[in-house]
């Protein structure tokens, strides 16, 4: 016997093993270019962040060196606001004269003069009397303009320059601007911030400006005013931090960096554009992912051409060959794949075409067969059957009209059902009918009673034909003829699972439990059994299992009469194909 559930099992195994080949490739090219985008990512983010901490730490540097700056800018301021020389000099000009006034002016001219000459920030020192509109600075065309609006010490922005103002007296400011006596002013050099802006770009796609109550101040190039308003609605006053900011532009991605100095109320911004730092790491990830897709289409080509040339014909011969093994002998594969396949699918077809051809063959033999098995069947019972209802007749002929005629009617009938006999299915229904003439014909000759009981519903279920006449009469001959006033026929139909249960029961002799089972075995046997006895019963049961099953035969049990019951038991879940 072919074990074909251990082929089916062996071929899945390596249906799986190629999808799982499959499966591989596809996971290692996605895995892959996973990890490389990964990599990618991390290696963009190291150097944004690399670059956003140099920045962050050139803003904190220049940060530092604008605080000495201012530092040094108030120092200048409150050293002349509380120099004894000038808080003397409008009470001692009034009581000098002029050429001592113009020669004390002169003396504090110089001495904020020399005081600059070492200073690399301070643009312009100068010193404002408000009662005369006395002026002094370092700084030829610099007007007093500037200092006449002064109302209390601080920095102030005026136009563009940054500028801070100590006002006198010192230590406890007026509350008046009529109570200022003077005005010391330190102005800032321009080119000193810009210089400082400049320390605080990290690279030449970056740039930087002040904001100065949030309003720009001064930028070292020309400062995109989108930038500015960004950051003006963006920045913290927090001290001591440089905060970050992303600001998405139509022209790019920026990282905007602010630091808060307190000192003078303002904010250092700086702004890179990070797609020009970007684009030599973008056009690295043009090439990897250039790459990449050129792996994965190459790979995809591979596991392509493998699919078509091999996966697709060996699944095309593992289907035939299922549909063969369910009895689709019919099935051919006409695909011609023009490689190693097509000397194996002409293999296979001729063997497909050699298994048709041997199960046609055996289906011939088998339908022979059992026509042969037919009419030898119908040659053991017709005989004897007739020699007897025929010498019923020529005995009633003279005596009982009707009796014969009734006779003749019911033998018409039951040889009227064997002759037509030509097809291997008739109904249950039908064949009662037959063992109903039967009956009818032996109670003309014998006293006998029978009764036969039939579901509407199960009728026209058809069987094989002649399965219950033979034990029909066996229940005459060998039960109610051998035994002493026996005389009742009782045929049931039941449905039970997926078939019916027929039960040919009589009153008859009834053999011991040793030869029940002998009885039972002698049907059982594969082979057909010696001698002329018990031939019939073995035959209806070897029809019953080569046609409905192994679950499908006959049993034999006592019944409540003390007489014999015969029960045939038809599966039909085989024959629909369960």
């Amino acid at each position: 016997m072919v074990n074909h559930s251990g082929k089916k099992e062996d071929f899945a195994l390596k249906k799986i093993n190629m999808k799982r080949f499959i499966y591989f490739f596809v996971f290692f090219l996605t895995l892959t270019l996973i990890l490389f985008y990964v990599m990618e990512t991390l290696s963009a983010n190291t150097l944004k962040q690399s670059l956003i901490q140099s920045s962050k730490n050139q803003v904190i540097y220049t940060n530092s060196m604008l605080e000495g700056v201012l530092s040094e800018a108030r120092t200048y301021a409150i050293q002349y606001t509380t120099d004894s020389s000038v808080r003397y000099y409008e009470s001692q000009k009034q009581v000098l004269g002029t050429y001592d006034s113009q020669m004390k002016k002169n003396d504090i001219g110089a001495m904020i003069h020399n005081t600059l000459v070492s200073s690399q920030s301070v643009e312009m020192v100068g010193i404002y009397w408000k009662s005369d509109e006395t002026f002094i600075s370092t700084m030829s065309g610099q007007t007093s303009e500037p200092f006449k609006k002064v109302t209390r010490r601080g920095w102030e922005t005026i136009n563009g320059s940054l500028y801070f103002f100590s006002v006198y007296p010192y230590i406890k400011q007026p509350n008046i601007p009529l109570d200022i006596q003077f005005v010391v002013g330190v102005k800032l050099k321009t080119d000193y911030l810009l210089g400082l802006l400049d320390k605080a770009l990290n690279s030449n796609n970056a740039d930087a400006f002040f904001l100065f109550n949030k309003t720009l101040l001064v930028g070292n190039r020309t400062v995109d005013p989108d930038i500015v308003r960004a950051a003006q609605g963006m920045i913290a006053s927090i001290p001591d931090q440089v905060l970050e900011y992303r600001y998405k532009a139509a022209d790019g991605n920026y990282v905007i960096l602010s630091q808060y100095i307190e000192s003078i109320d303002s904010y250092l911004i700086t702004y890179t554009r990070m797609n020009d730092v970007l684009n030599p790491l973008n056009r690295n990830h043009q090439v990897f992912f250039i790459s990449i897709l050129v792996i994965l289409i190459i790979g995809l080509f591979v596991i392509t051409m493998f699919y078509r040339n091999f996966y697709r014909n060996v699944y095309l011969l593992h289907k035939r060959f299922y549909q063969v093994e369910h009895g689709e002998y019919g099935t051919r594969i006409k695909e011609n794949p023009g490689n190693e396949f097509d000397s194996l699918f002409k293999s296979f077809n001729h063997m497909v075409e050699q298994i048709q051809a041997l199960f046609d063959s055996l289906a011939t033999e088998t339908e022979l067969r059992q026509n042969a098995e037919l009419k030898q069947l119908q040659a053991q019972i017709n005989p004897h059957f007739l020699y007897n209802s025929l010498f019923f007749i020529m005995s009633m002929a003279k005596t009982s009209p009707d009796a014969v005629m009734q006779m003749s009617k019911h033998l018409a009938e039951y040889y009227r059902y064997m002759t037509k006999l030509d097809s291997r299915h008739v109904t249950i229904a039908s064949e009662l009918e037959l063992s109903d003439h039967y009956l009818s014909i032996m109670a003309l000759c014998k006293q006998i009673d029978y009764r036969i009981e039939l579901p509407p519903n199960i009728g026209l279920r058809r069987i094989m034909p002649l399965m219950i006449q033979p034990i029909v009469e066996n229940a005459i001959q060998h039960g109610i003829e051998e035994h002493q006033g026996a005389h009742r026929v009782f045929i049931a139909v039941e449905e039970l699972g997926g078939g019916v249960k027929i039960t040919v029961s009589n009153d008859g002799k009834v053999p011991s439990a040793e030869e029940l089972s002998q009885l039972l075995n002698h049907v059982e046997k594969e082979q057909v059994p010696l001698g002329k006895q018990g031939i019939g019963l073995w035959n209806i049961n070897r029809r019953l299992k080569n046609s409905y099953g192994k679950n499908s035969g006959l049993n034999f049990f006592p019944n409540e009469w003390g007489g014999l019951s015969v029960s045939l038991h038809i599966d039909f879940q085989l024959e629909e194909g369960d």
